[in-house]
């Protein structure tokens, strides 16, 4: 290998649900605080994982400001079967 990362075997399913029906082992990465933006979940996808988390979202920021939904859910061709936490207050 000259240095370039090798293609990991992925589950074929793409619906985040239909993962754990496949019947393949489903890689996760959970969600981490400042380190689960675009650039991040993208490079875990190269290494062969199945299901990648976006930040938390807080839901009122989410609302109000174009800002905070371009920075925190930015999603690209690539990427799929992304989950997302909202974390709201009553």
């Amino acid at each position: 290998m000259s240095g370039d990362v090798a293609e990991r075997e992925q589950c074929p399913e793409r619906d985040p649900v239909g993962l754990f029906r496949a019947g393949h082992v489903v890689k996760m990465c959970a969600p981490m605080v400042r380190y689960s933006k675009l650039a991040f979940r993208t490079l875990v996808r190269r290494y062969g994982c199945d299901l990648c988390y976006t930040p938390m979202v807080v839901a009122a920021d989410f609302v109000r400001s174009a800002k905070a939904r371009d920075s925190e859910f930015t999603t690209n061709r690539g990427v799929w079967s992304t989950g997302t936490g909202l974390m709201g207050s009553s």
